[in-house]
Order: C-alpha cells, then structure tokens, then sequence
C-alpha cells in the first residue's frame, strides 16, 4: 500500500479530479454569467418588442380613428355636396344683362329760341301747352328731335326767328296763315338743342 507508484497513481487521480472539478465549476459559473447576459439581452429584446407592440397599436388606434373621423365627415358633407349639385343643375342658363335702352322722351314743346340767325338753340322744354311755349317737338332720339310752330299767333309774337325759320311768300307780318314745308331740326348738346336746320314755311297772306 506504500508503493510509490501507487500512491503517485492516486494522486494523479485526485488531482485530475479537483482539476476537473475546478473547470467544471469555473465552466458553470462562466455558463451561469452567459446565460444571464443572455437573459438580460432577452429582457431588453422583450421590453423592446413589447414598446414597438404598444406603439404600433397606437398607431392603429390613431389610424382607426381617422378613418372614423373621416367617415363622419364624408357623412355630414354628403347632404351639402348633394344639395349643391341640386342647386347647380336646377340653375338656369346664364345671360348677359341687355343693355338698357334709353327711353325716348314723351313728346312736348319748346319755349322761345335763343342766339342768333347763325346759331340758334332752345333751352326751355315743357311737357304740356302754356303761353310760354312757341314750338312742338317729336323726339326721334335722346339726343335728336324735329320742331315746328305751333300757330301764326305765338311766331309772331317772337323778337327774332332768323334762327330757327327760312321762309318765302309775304312778310310775316302781313302772313294770315302758313304752310310747312319742312320741320326744324335740332341735336342735343349737353343740356341744350342745337338747331342744325331750320323749320321751312311758306307764308299765306
């Protein structure tokens, strides 16, 4: 039992023993350190995981609740959309305004001519007969009109009618009557009527 190699055979084995004890325990503590890491690493990879979960569920939640806000929208518009289209084919052809005629002027007289023999105008107009009026006019236009005396009586009785009359026969003041030949005419200009040819007469004694 004291033999030398046995006892060096024997502490071979003890030796190899506590050397694979050692490593073995050096191993498990190594595997222990490993597997938590891992364990660790697993964590943050779930906490990570479960964050991107919540988040994308938020968006989901977001998205679904867009789409409902729009479908309440489409929905309360809809009636709007629908009554205007109604309005826009019920609608009319649309025309240009005509444009507005100016109202010719009732016919009516004119008062004593004013100027001379080379350019006469009447100022005074009236809508009915009164001593003050010596002419009738027919309006043609707003602007154009066509006068003649209204008897012998008024003519003579004027100061001057070189401007507005030509006539031929005897003098007025021995006329017992006239003919017209052809009426006056006159041009509006500004607020006045030009005499642009005179009423011709002939006169009767």
């Amino acid at each position: 039992m004291n033999d030398p190699v046995f006892i060096s055979i024997i502490l071979i084995i003890a030796l190899t023993g506590l050397f694979l004890s050692i490593k073995s325990f050096i191993d498990l503590q190594k595997f222990k350190k490993e597997t938590e890491h891992l364990t660790e690493e697993t964590d943050d990879t779930i906490r990570a995981l479960r964050k991107t979960v919540v988040d994308l569920q938020r968006e989901t939640d977001a998205s679904e609740t867009l789409k409902e806000l729009k479908a309440r929208i489409d929905k309360l518009e809809r009636p709007i959309r629908i009554a205007a289209s109604v309005s826009a084919n019920n609608a009319g052809p649309s025309f240009a305004p005509k444009p507005v005629t100016p109202k010719i002027p009732k016919d009516g007289f004119f008062g004593a001519p004013k100027g001379d023999a080379e350019a006469a105008l009447f100022n005074d107009q009236y809508d009915e007969l009164r001593d003050e009026c010596f002419f009738s006019v027919h309006y043609l236009s707003t602007t154009e009109a066509e006068f003649e005396p209204i008897d012998l009586m008024r003519l003579k009785s004027l100061p001057a009618i070189e401007g507005v009359i030509r006539y031929d026969g005897c003098p007025l003041k021995e006329a017992r009557g006239f003919q017209l030949k052809s009426k006056g005419q006159v041009k509006k200009q500004n607020n006045y009527w030009v005499v642009t040819a005179r009423a011709e007469l002939q006169m009767q004694k």
